[in-house]
């Protein structure tokens, strides 16, 4: 699949925090800037994916915002979150 620089660096900023490369809080501060600021290049370079991605990495990280979720277990979701969005099949169950 061809993803374009504006969602592998939405892709890349999320996956460096499932590798705990970043912390959630770096994370959380960034996350909606970078949604704002890559979001609408993203369609263009391909609107499916940019869907798939709110309705994966997206959709967790508002699910962590309104509930009480651990920043290990958060990191776990947004892995398998990634994995969704790649179609890779592998997911985290640590």
């Amino acid at each position: 699949m061809k993803v374009g620089k504006h969602t592998a660096f939405m892709i890349d900023f999320a996956s460096d925090f499932a590798d705990g490369k970043i912390s959630r809080y770096d994370f959380e501060m960034d996350y909606s800037g970078y949604v704002i600021e890559h979001f609408t290049m993203m369609e263009k370079e391909n609107i499916r994916l940019a869907r798939k991605f709110a309705a994966t990495i997206d959709d967790v990280v508002e699910f962590a915002e309104s509930h009480n979720i651990d920043d290990e277990e958060f990191r776990i979701m947004i892995n398998n979150a990634i994995c969704d969005l790649l179609g890779i099949n592998e997911i985290d169950l640590d």
